[in-house]
């Protein structure tokens, strides 16, 4: 029984990580943002939507952001050149 339920754990860590190396990255500039919704569009005509709307709290129009997603599906959005930020933050 031990064997079956590391067997179990293992299968689905790497089904996890299947799909943590699935998700594709963008950069672009943002168009326009909405935490309440979860959506963010870039200049590029991109849009993406998030299931956690938070993680988009402190984007501005304007900024220069990198995405992380699956399709349309945001993953993720982060500072793609956290070097030239001055303050240290992640926006």
């Amino acid at each position: 029984m031990r064997n079956l339920m590391i067997a179990a754990a293992s299968v689905a860590f790497l089904a996890s990580a299947g799909a943590a190396f699935a998700a594709d990255q963008v950069e672009g500039t943002v168009q326009s943002v909405n935490p309440a919704s979860g959506t963010l569009t870039l200049q590029s005509g991109e849009s993406f939507k998030f299931a956690n709307g938070a993680q988009l709290y402190g984007i501005l129009p304007g900024q220069t952001v990198g995405v992380t997603h699956n399709g349309a599906e945001g993953v993720g959005a982060f500072n793609p050149h956290p070097e030239s930020s001055d303050n240290g933050s992640q926006f």
